[in-house]
């Protein structure tokens, strides 16, 4: 008979889940360091690519938000907003970064993430509204 582990988080990235998972608190923040570390090389790869100019502009990813403490975070790369070092770029369904957006209308301030894609082609997806008065709307890049 299996037990279920005593810590346990699963987070969507993207177009996939990840489930970090383990029996101590200590395991618990290995394996949420190894998930963080392995989101940071992802994200470092973006700035290079983004230095030869192969790649948009790209936020930092988002760290995983759990009841649990976060794995530290590693430096931000010179020149990232402070406040925004930690967040993770959501993906379209063709894989590519969505983009930060933000405007008024006629009931006010809106913030979302778009796809680079249009309405009606290929990698395009509804935009992923950000809700005011919440930490992502306060630390939103755009």
């Amino acid at each position: 008979m299996s037990t279920e582990p005593m810590h346990k988080i699963t987070v969507k990235i993207g177009d996939s889940l990840r489930t970090i998972q383990a029996d101590t608190h200590e395991e618990f923040q290995v394996e949420m360091a190894k998930a963080h570390d392995s989101l940071q090389e992802c994200y470092d790869l973006m700035v290079a690519a983004r230095a030869v100019g192969n790649v948009a502009q790209t936020p930092a990813p988002v760290q995983a938000q759990a009841t649990a403490q976060p794995a530290p975070a590693a430096p931000a790369p010179s020149g990232a907003p402070e406040a925004f070092t930690t967040a993770t770029v959501p993906v379209g369904p063709d894989g590519t970064p969505r983009v930060p957006k933000s405007g008024t209308s006629a009931k006010g301030p809106w913030k979302a993430w778009m796809t680079v894609a249009r309405k009606g082609q290929p990698g395009y997806a509804e935009p992923i509204w950000i809700s005011r008065g919440t930490p992502e709307w306060n630390n939103f890049p755009v």
